[in-house]
């Protein structure tokens, strides 16, 4: 975690920034206490003293009657690479100015306690945050072999052996994304579903959560669990974007499960609904598999095929007119309702699009192949998160 991340937790949220807010990027991989390191002025300390990447917390006792202390400590604590220092304003409610000079000189956070927190406190919560980090990272890494790469048996066994948890035989798997959200610890909701998944993992992938529950049972109603859970924990469903996979045995088609949860997710946002069943796709399933096996390809040729209405000098009006035909699957009357002008000038635009892109077929062919091209266009856009002119360049 980094020392920004800091003021998610409940046991430091109340922190204030005093000095050196300009380097709350550091990581923070460990917390250590100083109190007497640096009372008798001895420089420079040993190395081994704290350790590099640390949050260091302080009552800053040492310094009692001795503030001349404080300019040492700090430059010590950098030369260790220590990341942070959040001191409890017992001895010292502010500062002297040259202290917070030199921190925000050398890019060093310094840090005051909102209250009466207790380090105890303090150094169980950080490291138990940066545990979980560690192990979202991990389960992040292997969402990303299952989803992305060609995985064999002994790679998923070897996968299942590394999470260490007893799967039951059937999976259950759900993708959850949440639109234009502003708020980044609307995962942390999520992520306390941990305890109800004994025998699955609940864990962040590419600003997404990924749900995997497993049972005996291949029957059972995970929509309903899952809505059970949020309703516990109050999580609104208003922004949430849900992709559900299919039904799939654990320890032979994992891989399977979690890719059709986050496809179907992908499609729920490109068609703009709140839900999408991996199951209910059909022609959707081949440009996800096409898109999937080879991006590179699936690219080029959109970019070929589209290449007209992708084109800098041609009206972006024909680009968003052709999205929005496909999604609405042709209905004029809705096309035009979203776009806020008379069905006619759909027809026209539409008509203008066929003589570029697709002049000499007929228009069943051409609505068929426009749709296949918009669709991975919008894959592309939506896996990606790229702006809609990418492609033109």
């Amino acid at each position: 975690m980094s020392v920004k991340d800091l003021f998610q937790l409940s046991v430091t949220k109340n922190f204030s920034i005093v000095a050196g807010n300009n380097a709350l990027h550091k990581k923070v991989k460990s917390v250590e206490i100083l109190d007497f390191e640096f009372s008798n002025g001895n420089y420079p300390v040993r190395e081994e003293t704290f350790s590099p990447h640390s949050l260091v917390l302080s009552s800053l006792l040492f310094a009692n009657q001795r503030p001349e202390l404080l300019i040492e400590t700090i430059k010590e604590l950098i030369k260790l690479k220590v990341s942070a220092l959040a001191y409890k304003p017992v001895i010292f409610q502010d500062l002297p100015d040259e202290v917070l000079n030199l921190a925000n000189e050398l890019g060093f956070p310094i840090l005051r306690f909102g209250g009466d927190e207790y380090f105890e406190d303090i150094i169980f919560e950080v490291m138990n945050s940066i545990q979980n980090r560690g192990n979202d990272l991990f389960l992040q890494n292997i969402m990303r072999y299952l989803i992305e790469d060609k995985v064999s048996e002994s790679q998923l066994q070897n996968f299942l052996q590394q999470i260490n948890k007893p799967f039951e035989k059937y999976v259950f798997t759900a993708n959850i994304h949440m639109l234009q959200s502003q708020n980044p610890q609307w995962m942390d909701s999520f992520l306390q579903f941990q305890p109800f998944l004994k025998s699955g993992i609940v864990c962040t992938y590419k600003n997404s959560i990924m749900i995997l529950l497993t049972d005996k049972s291949e029957r059972i109603k995970f929509t309903k669990i899952l809505k059970e859970w949020m309703d516990l924990y109050g999580i609104q469903t208003d922004g949430l974007t849900l992709g559900y996979g299919q039904v799939h045995k654990t320890h032979t088609e994992l891989h399977l499960a979690v890719r059709e949860a986050y496809y179907a997710r992908i499609m729920a946002e490109i068609e703009k609904n709140s839900v999408c069943n991996y199951s209910d796709l059909t022609s959707e399933r081949l440009l996800i598999e096409l898109y999937r096996k080879d991006a590179q390809f699936t690219v080029s040729y959109v970019k070929e095929y589209l290449g007209p209405i992708l084109a800098e000098k041609t009206d972006k009006e024909l680009l968003h007119t052709a999205i929005t035909f496909v999604l609405k699957k042709s209905n004029v009357k809705e096309v035009a309702a979203t776009h806020y002008c008379h069905p006619n000038t759909i027809r026209y635009r539409m008509m203008k699009i066929r003589q570029l892109i697709e002049p000499f077929g007929n228009e069943f062919v051409f609505y068929e192949n426009l749709s296949s091209a918009v669709k991975l266009y919008l894959l592309h856009k939506t896996i990606e998160e790229t702006p809609l002119d990418v492609l033109q360049k």
